[in-house]
């Protein structure tokens, strides 16, 4: 019989915007991931801790499915011992809402793909289907992006909003008058409003009564004005104002949802299928605010990813009133989701399962058909890639200006080999680390790759100093490496290769330096990412210009326009990139000059190199002009019979797709270097 199996991970997902509310401040989405497998099917489940909302950390998710899971998965192994497990374990799952829902999200996905079935036919529901429905968000930053949010939002066709509100009146009365001025420009009719205070006055109850009157605004609903389950002054404010209270954090069980029967007001209940514990629990909830005859919001965490959002299309369509959904962004503020299809709303906030889903996505157009729904989520989940195990030693040397350089070493700290490994405009040493592994399990040589000054771990970020301070740098890293090694081979990957190429040439007639690798070298850039270069820095310097505005020399604020997708479309390196928090996103406005001043430096360096060369094209690369570079480096391999050029199918950080096939290359060549030196 097959076992089941249950893996848990953390998923951080980095934003495309950072959002602002009341209660916190959010540049990724932060989820707690689970894997259930059997027999050789995968079902995903996802649960967002919110300290705010539930109290759950990642922490104590973490302990908790550590004191569980054993028991979960000798005792889960079909739909009705779920459904007997949550009955049984109830207090336990109050306490920790979140993990449960990821469990049981991803148990019901792989029992009802071993049917052939959706997680509706699963539970006795109707197929999937729709038109769902979603709201406009809005929260709280500098007017100018909420007019332009605003904007977008009315230009897409959506006419359900709701406003987070900051605690400045002025502020706040503004965003809704921003609505009805701009919903009238783009002519949307039928816009309404709700209002989020996120427990804006869970300490002052007494202010959010005379607040909200002084809002003054046509409002369809308020959601957690006070403290969560202050019932009481949440009725006097729906008494009062003659407006519904939305209940969020204030409605995560049915214990909860009993304190509010017979009190004078009106309720909307805002239910999040992690904050309430999961499907079942959320379904039961469902039934018992149907039979209070009261609206229905399926609400959303900032951050989730498409298998909530599937699951709360799910809840939304048993209610009977439902008054909004919320959530369903998708890749329009996710940058890479776990599964696929992203699932996001479309033109007037739509989304219909019943109908073919389109969507644009690196690898080009992906069209799924409603049939692809029926089984279990739908959605194709990987597990999110674990860090790569840190077997190196991260230490400083110090420059002769003083400016302390971060490296990371591999293998023995003196010997006869060392690999030095200089990294691209975008990424740190850390970047390298499969290669260092994979050279490091083929050789006995040494592998370091040192941080460039402003990148990595240096100090900085963003700031390269000069161009000659940069080269010296490389110079004095090799120097250093000189004294503890018989031979250095110096390699450079993408813009690395740039350095590698210019710091070979000045030191080549030194006996300890053995030879030249070039990895996917950025000598030319093609002419996609050049034209998205030269566009950055033109709009750049024209918004300085135009505002009126004066960066210090050394404020890094230039975008980088590289993304993840650009270097890799493997799952594990997009990963690793997607939730790099050392990768160089800006630069300063000197360093961009720094990095034109370099790359052509580089291409009259390269053509004086006398050492042993082996480089490497990729024939994925949309960073790289393949033909240029080949063209241009042809005479300089010509001169060492050593020296080679080799193709690899990959896209331009070979290290994150084929490793271990670099590393026997570069081995290889090294060990041809040492045998005709």
């Amino acid at each position: 019989m097959d076992v089941l199996r249950l893996q848990f991970s953390e998923l951080r997902v980095p934003l495309k915007m950072t959002f602002r509310h009341a209660s916190a401040d959010r540049t990724h989405g932060e989820s707690l991931w689970v894997e259930a497998s059997r027999g050789g099917l995968r079902g995903y489940g996802e649960g967002c801790p919110r300290p705010y909302v539930t109290g759950e950390t990642r922490d104590s998710v973490r302990a908790w499915l550590g004191a569980r899971a054993a028991q979960i998965t000798a005792e889960c192994g079909s739909l009705g011992d779920v459904r007997a497990w949550t009955v049984a374990h109830e207090e336990e799952i109050d306490g920790s809402p979140s993990a449960w829902c990821g469990v049981e999200m991803a148990l019901l996905d792989l029992f009802a793909q071993e049917l052939a079935n959706s997680v509706e036919g699963l539970l006795g529901l109707k197929p999937p289907g729709g038109p769902h429905r979603y709201s406009a968000v809005l929260g709280n930053d500098e007017r100018w992006k909420t007019r332009f949010l605003i904007d977008q939002y009315c230009i897409l066709g959506l006419t359900d909003f709701k406003v987070k509100l900051g605690g400045d009146l002025a502020v706040d009365q503004q965003k809704i008058a921003d609505i009805a001025e701009l919903a009238g420009v783009h002519g949307v009719e039928g816009w309404r409003v709700r209002v989020d205070a996120n427990n804006l006055w869970a300490y002052e109850p007494g202010a959010a009564l005379g607040y909200l009157k002084a809002l003054d605004a046509p409002l369809f609903g308020i959601e957690e004005p006070v403290a969560p389950r202050d019932v009481e002054t949440q009725s006097a404010i729906s008494a009062e104002l003659g407006v519904p209270i939305i209940l969020d954090e204030s409605l995560c069980t049915m214990a909860d949802l009993e304190r509010y029967d017979d009190l004078p007001g009106s309720y909307i209940a805002n239910l999040k299928v992690s904050r309430v514990g999961g499907v079942l629990r959320a379904l039961r909830l469902v039934d018992a605010i149907n039979e209070r005859g009261w609206p229905l919001i399926v609400g959303a965490h900032v951050g989730e990813t498409s298998v909530l959002t599937r699951a709360a299309m799910l809840v939304a369509a048993q209610a009977d009133d439902l008054a909004a959904q919320e959530g369903a962004f998708g890749s329009r503020l996710i940058e890479r989701e776990p599964v696929t299809p992203s699932l996001r709303w479309g033109r007037g906030g739509r989304l219909d399962l019943s109908r073919l889903y389109a969507e644009v996505t690196p690898e080009g157009l992906q069209v799924t058909p409603p049939d692809a729904w029926g089984r279990g989520w739908g959605t194709t989940g990987r597990a999110p890639h674990a860090s790569w195990p840190e077997r190196e030693k991260v230490a400083v040397q110090t420059m002769s200006d003083g400016y302390d350089v971060h490296y990371r070493l591999w293998g023995p700290e003196q010997g006869d080999d060392v690999v030095v490994v200089l990294h691209g405009g975008m990424s740190h040493s850390l970047w390298q680390r499969p290669l260092a592994e994979a050279i490091c399990a083929q050789s006995d040589f040494a592998v370091f790759a040192p941080d460039r000054r402003g990148c990595g771990l240096n100090q900085g970020r963003g700031d390269l100093g000069s161009a000659d301070r940069c080269i010296v740098d490389v110079e004095e890293n090799l120097r250093y490496l000189a004294e503890r090694y018989q031979r250095v081979h110096l390699a450079g990957w993408c813009q690395g290769a740039q350095f590698a190429a210019v710091a070979a040439q000045h030191l080549q007639d030194e006996d300890w330096l053995a030879s030249l690798l070039l990895v996917t070298p950025g000598l030319f850039w093609n002419a996609r990412f050049r034209s998205v270069m030269d566009m950055t820095e033109r709009v750049v310097q024209h918004m300085l210009t135009h505002f009126d505005l004066g960066p210090d020399r050394d404020e890094s604020f230039v975008p980088v326009p590289l993304q993840a997708t650009d270097f890799t479309l493997a799952p594990e390196g997009l990963d690793f990139i997607d939730a790099d928090d050392l990768k160089t996103t800006q630069l300063t406005l000197k360093s961009v000059v720094v990095i034109d001043e370099v790359q052509e430096r580089s291409w009259e360096a390269i053509l004086g190199v006398r050492l042993p060369i082996f480089a490497v094209t990729a024939t994925g690369d949309r960073i790289v002009d393949n033909e240029k570079v080949r063209a241009w480096i042809a005479p300089v391999l010509a001169q060492a019979p050593t020296s080679h050029l080799v193709e690899v199918e990959t896209g331009h950080a070979v290290q994150f797709e084929r490793a271990d096939e670099l590393a026997t290359e570069m081995v290889a060549f090294i060990r041809s270097c040492r045998a005709t030196a």
